[in-house]
Formats: C-alpha cells, structure tokens, sequence
C-alpha cells in the first residue's frame, strides 16, 4: 500500500520537478516500480481479490500473448534448442542462466506466447526518464542502491546479468541468432538479459546477404561491458571463463544438435530452413561447433569470438538502423 501511495503521488506530481522525483525515488522498491510497472506478484494478488473465483482452490494467473499472421512453430523450435542448451549446462554445472518460456502454436499463422514476467525490453528502459543520467550502469544501481546491502544487490544483479548475457551469446553464436535489436532484448528485475523473438535464425536475418549483423557473431555492446566493469574486470573475465566452458559443454553434444535440426529442417517450412539444402544447414552448424579442435584450440577460437563481437561496428549500424527506420532505442 505504501508504494501504491508513492505511485499516485508521483502520477500527480505533488512536489515540483526534481524534488519531487528525487523523494518518491527514496528506495530500491519505488525505483524498480518506476522502471518495470507493477510487480507480477502484486499484480496476481490483486486480481485475486477482485476475482469471484480468486478463494477456488488451483486459482492461478497466467500472462500470455495472443499472435496472428505469424507462424510461431519456428519459435518453439527455438525455444526447444535453448532448453535443451540449458540441460547441458546443468550436467557440468555451469551457473549459465536463459529463461525458455512457453510458446505454443496453434496453427501455422496463430498461437500463444508466455509472457515473461517482471521484465522489460531494452528499447522501453532507454526510453525511460532518467536512463540517460547513467545508463544501464546506473540503472543496475538505481535498483540496488536503497536495498538492505547495497553493494550486495548489486553485485548479485551484475552477476544475474554476467551469467544470463554469456549463455545467450552461445546461444546467439551456435544458433545463429539475428534480428537483436534493443526491442527484442529484455532485463528483469533481478539483472537477467532474456533474449525473444526468433524470427530470424540459422542464417536468415533482415538484409538478407546484405545484413548489418552477419559478421557479428553475437551482441556486446559498450553498455554491456560497461555494466562488467570493463574488459579489464574480474566480472568480464567471468563472462570469459562462462562463455568459453559453455562453448564446450555444447560441444560436446554437436552431435545432437545436428541430428534434431538436421531432421526438424527435412521438409521443413520454416522461414529459416524453407527452400534450403539441409545438409548444407546441418554441415555450417557443425563448423560452428568446431568438433575437430583440442579443449585449447577451442578456448582460442572461443576467445576470438568474444573479441569480434566486442564493440562490433555491425552490431552499432545494426541498432543505429532500426533507431531510424523503427525508432527503436539505439
């Protein structure tokens, strides 16, 4: 209730300009309303209240997202190479983290989307008053700032954000994940980059042979690895040591993964597979694995990765194109 109070005293703006602002941003929990809306749990137990079936007992909530026009069939596909990458992760005990939501088609132009809850997309933060100030840096600690230990929130959002950014940069690199703009980037509450929308994966992306993001093998930006301290931290040599362990413990199942996209992609209508030579698909992913290099070897090319995809000029002409044609934040 106090922090329904600090919204409507915010939305009326009681106190004049910075003021105002600076007494309704006095803690952590008004700050992460602010940014990200009403919590999940909050916005659950609300509707319960109010719902005449809320004391039934199994009464849940779910988000969800209605599409059309769209065939979301390749987005489960996706979303099932993501889940599978998790399983072999947990088997060596990585503390990788992706977030593989529902989806579920419903016919080849129709389906369902979980929504991802407590989360925003990167493109809604920057547009946020204030984001300017400090960036996404000072948004990690706007949100930590005002907690019972400070230093402690933030170190743990930094790590949430260290360990989700590098299992998505695999996912993004083996995969081949395009189209990574800031509207299809999002971060919850807790730190985590969660990545959506697969419409354009295993070598198709907008541009065609023309596109910006070819070179790239996947996204870190100067923000990304301003929020890690910089290049010289021992948060990035944490997402180093991250990515190049996670780069062979996928390894190690190449052979899976070619086996299930070489038999999803036979036949397949799939924008990414439709009209394409499957095993020249399967042949390409398996060079990404790179199964015939040594551990060494393979932590070398790993290595190389992570420095083309540092500050990558496709990456800015990439976000700096959709910012002039979709008005996404760049």
């Amino acid at each position: 209730l106090d922090l329904i109070q600090k919204d409507l005293q915010f939305n009326r703006l009681s106190l004049p300009g910075a003021e105002n602002e600076t007494r309704l941003k006095e803690d952590s929990a008004f700050w992460g309303r602010f940014a990200f809306g009403e919590r999940w749990a909050e916005k659950k137990a609300r509707i319960q209240a109010s719902s005449v079936f809320g004391s039934e007992k199994g009464w849940d909530l779910t988000g969800v997202i209605i599409k059309s026009n769209d065939d979301l069939r390749q987005e489960a596909f996706a979303m099932q190479l993501i889940e599978l990458s998790s399983e072999a992760f947990e088997l060596v005990g990585l503390e990788l983290w992706t977030y593989p939501y529902r989806i579920l088609a419903t016919g080849r132009s129709t389906g369902i989307i979980e929504m991802v809850r407590n989360s925003m997309s990167f493109d809604s933060l920057k547009k946020r008053p204030g984001y300017e100030e400090g960036g996404l840096l000072g948004h990690f600690k706007k949100m930590s700032e005002y907690a019972a230990d400070p230093n402690e929130a933030l170190k743990a959002a930094k790590k949430n954000f260290v360990t989700s950014l590098a299992a998505y940069s695999l996912l993004s690199y083996f995969f081949v994940f395009k189209d990574r703009h800031n509207g299809n980037l999002l971060l919850d509450t807790a730190g985590h980059v969660i990545h959506i929308d697969f419409g354009f994966i295993f070598g198709i992306a907008p541009g065609g042979s023309f596109s910006l993001e070819q070179s790239v093998p996947f996204k870190l930006t100067e923000e990304m690895i301003e929020v890690m301290d910089g290049l010289n931290s021992v948060l990035f040599s944490e997402f180093v040591t991250l990515f190049c362990c996670g780069f062979l413990a996928l390894q190690a199942h190449w052979e899976t993964f070619e086996t299930i996209v070489g038999i999803t992609c036979e036949g397949s209508t799939f924008k990414c597979f439709e009209g394409k030579d499957s095993n020249e698909i399967t042949l390409k992913m398996k060079e990404r694995f790179c199964p015939h290099l040594s551990k060494e070897e393979t932590v070398s090319f790993a290595m190389d990765l992570i420095r083309q995809a540092c500050n990558a000029t496709g990456t800015k002409q990439y976000d700096f194109f959709q910012y002039m044609s979709q008005g996404i934040a760049a």
